[in-house]
């Protein structure tokens, strides 16, 4: 039948189809007459409709609704159908991809029959060309899937099908239920409907969605296979790659290994010899690492590397884990792909092993995630299963691990100027903590004994500093109680009692029994046996520097001495012994304040204990030589022995339980001395410069 136009002052149907989304934003008033190709069933009085001189032309949509609020209403029935020649009134507007009609009112004035559908092409669709269109488009049914029901009619059932083309793919909503439409997976359908444009959150057009109105649309060219485990079987490496056979879009047949599970059963990855492939699907019962197993389903591309959407698979016998690809990642990591003969070393979903150092770890107990570095690279491997004991302190420890697990790298689908691939990154996915192996390295270990160390360095400072406290608390309190400047002599000469018969008795027990502890129990970890020896090293330390303490303490008329005929009598006590003391001694002066004095006689012993026990010297002498500056007059004094060659600057300090050399430096530092320590042909030198007294 021959449609009638109404001619208005407002636009008409060709008017609006000839818009662009910016035109449109400003276009006004509308009244246009179309016959209907849609009835949507997510707005009410809404739909698209096209030229009636050409129905399977390009639609537009027109929508009587706005935020579920209807706005449009039907003259002539309670609802509009398909293939009724309708006048629509409203306002153009730019719409969400298309400009469109937001309709006030809707007139129902006449009816014709529509056209068979145009047979056309994902090409012929391209950027939206024929949005809104009448087309028929044939394909293989890839996948299905149960979508949203109809908004305005709960009861009605849509499903979304999945269709492979050679030129692409592309989805159609129809009524139905999964169950119906599920046998004909890999059968070839003809689809009949309206092109309606999917689209981005910018109206970028993102491919074609056919809206389809009833299942009779939709018809069967060729049916499935009948038992597609019957297919040949297609080798991983040709499943997308290059191949002298054109890919069909059909379901394939894929054998191989699995390597891992997905702990949510949504896929699985398989190895194929030395090719690797990830299957998405709801994995069945029974599919485990180690096992051969079938898989039929259509390959696919995810962030630019091949993929099986799995729509079948059954088990096979148990074939072992398959032989992961062992080397230096690092090589990869930087892009070195290719192999001698050209070829690219495909490590995409394949079981590697590689040596990387953990720098971070965190598990929930179900399934644990682990930073790793190789060089300068870091990358995540996640794991299925518990967190081994030995990671829970990675972040500190960083310890060395061979990692066998499945590679998953991402790569860009962009193209570059040589035509190789670019990865955009790569994590890896372990099946069982068994797959993460500790390796106890050097500098895994030279952590462990730090980290003993200093627990147990905490310990004795704690020990000492209480013992410390308790020993002043009670020499200031019995200090206090006898209150007479008169008795300062003998109260000192009582706090070195107390010193001697507390704090140094109890040192000397704690270090008898921290060495006795290893005669006991020989066979203790060796990070075990050094933390004890180095407590006992600085119980030893505090000891002797309580016992200098207690000889400044009780010889008040060691002060009033000549300070030479002081280190004369400590060179002849040292001379007792296994070793040879002598001294040269000049400039000193006659006399030197008492707390200078007793923190030099302090470094000087020091210098000679560090001499005795660990440079093992035979010989030490004791120099000094007078010294000017200023106009005042100093001196030199030099510690000289015989021993092992000594570096202060890389010598251990306080954080490794040594406090010889960080006490020297206090006394000089606090008297205005200067310390160095250096070497005069073979002799090793302790020097002290005193610039004025």
């Amino acid at each position: 039948m021959t449609a009638t136009f109404i001619l208005l002052a407002a636009m008409s149907f060709s008017d609006v189809a000839a818009l662009s989304r910016t035109e449109a934003a400003h276009a006004g008033d509308v009244c246009a007459t179309g016959v209907v190709t849609q009835v949507v069933g997510w707005r009410e009085a809404s739909g698209v409709f096209a030229d009636v001189a050409d129905p399977n032309g390009r639609g537009i949509y027109f929508s009587g609704e706005t935020q579920r609020t209807p706005t449009a209403h039907i003259d002539g029935a309670d609802a509009f159908k398909l293939g009724d020649v309708i006048e629509v009134k409203g306002v153009a507007t730019p719409l969400a991809f298309a400009p469109g009609i937001r309709a006030s009112s809707i007139k129902i004035v006449g009816r014709m029959t529509l056209p068979p559908f145009a047979g056309k092409t994902l090409f012929d669709m391209r950027g939206g060309r024929l949005d809104n269109a009448r087309v028929r488009m044939s394909g293989v049914l890839a996948g299905v899937r149960s979508v949203e029901s109809s908004r305005l009619d709960p009861n009605a059932r849509i499903v979304q099908l999945t269709l492979n083309t050679d030129e692409g793919r592309f989805v159609a909503h129809v009524p139905g239920t999964v169950d119906e439409w599920r046998p004909l997976l890999d059968a070839e359908l003809e689809v009949c409907g309206c092109a309606m444009s999917a689209y981005n959150m910018r109206a970028e057009f993102r491919g074609v969605q056919m809206e389809v109105a009833a299942p009779s649309d939709i018809s069967v060219k060729k049916p499935p296979h009948a038992s597609p485990f019957d297919l040949e079987p297609t080798p991983v490496a040709e499943l997308m790659s290059f191949s002298p056979h054109p890919g069909d879009c059909h379901a394939k047949l894929v054998r191989g290994v699995v390597t891992f599970v997905c702990a949510r059963k949504r896929f699985f990855y398989l190895q194929d010899g030395t090719h690797g492939l990830k299957v998405e699907m709801d994995v069945p019962d029974g599919i485990s690492p180690g096992f051969r197993v079938d898989v039929v389903g259509f390959p696919i591309k995810v962030d630019g590397c091949g993929e099986l959407r799995g729509m079948s698979a059954r088990t096979g016998e148990w074939a072992g884990l398959p032989e992961p690809q062992y080397g230096d990642l690092d090589d990869y990591l930087r892009w070195q792909y290719y192999s001698d003969d050209g070829s690219i070393n495909d490590i995409v979903w394949r079981r590697m092993s590689f040596v990387a150092r953990v720098i971070r770890a965190e598990g929930d107990g179900e399934s644990s995630e682990l930073v790793v570095a190789v060089s300068n690279v870091t990358c995540r491997v996640h794991l299925e299963g518990p967190l081994p004991d030995i990671f829970e302190n990675a972040q500190e420890m960083r310890p060395l691990a061979r990692i066998t697990a499945v590679a998953e790298p991402s790569v860009s689908d962009a193209l570059t100027d040589d035509r190789q691939p670019e990865m955009k990154s790569i994590s890896f996915a372990a099946a069982s903590p068994g797959d993460i192996e500790f390796i106890p390295d050097g500098e895994w270990r030279r952590r462990m004994n730090a980290r003993v160390l200093n627990a147990a360095a905490l310990a004795v400072g704690t020990l000492l500093a209480a013992l410390i406290a308790i020993g002043i608390v009670r020499i200031v309190r019995d200090k206090r109680e006898r209150g007479r400047i008169a008795a300062i002599t003998a109260e000192r000469k009582r706090m070195a009692a107390d010193l001697h018969d507390t704090i140094e008795q109890n040192l000397a027990g704690a270090k008898m029994l921290m060495e006795s502890s290893l005669s006991i129990a020989p066979d203790v970890p060796p990070a075990v046996a050094e933390a004890v020896k180095g407590a006992a090293a600085v119980l030893a330390h505090a000891k002797s520097e309580i016992r200098a303490t207690i000889f400044n303490l009780r010889c008040d008329e060691m002060f009033d001495r000549k300070p030479e005929d002081v280190f004369r009598e400590m060179m002849r006590h040292l001379d007792r012994g296994k070793v040879n003391a002598r001294c040269r001694l000049r400039g000193l002066p006659d006399h030197l304040p008492g707390a200078f004095f007793s923190d030099l006689i302090g470094i000087v012993q020091e210098a000679t204990t560090n001499a005795l026990k660990h440079g093992r010297a035979k010989n030490i002498v004791l120099v000094s030589d007078p010294s000017t500056g200023d106009g005042k007059r100093g001196f030199v004094l030099r510690v000289l022995n015989d021993g092992e060659p000594f570096d202060a600057a890389a010598a251990l300090g306080p954080e490794a339980g040594h406090f010889g050399l960080a006490g020297m430096r206090e006394r000089a530092k606090r008297n205005g001395m200067r310390i160095s320590w250096g070497g005069e042909g073979r002799w090793t030198s302790v020097e002290v410069e005193v610039a004025s007294i």
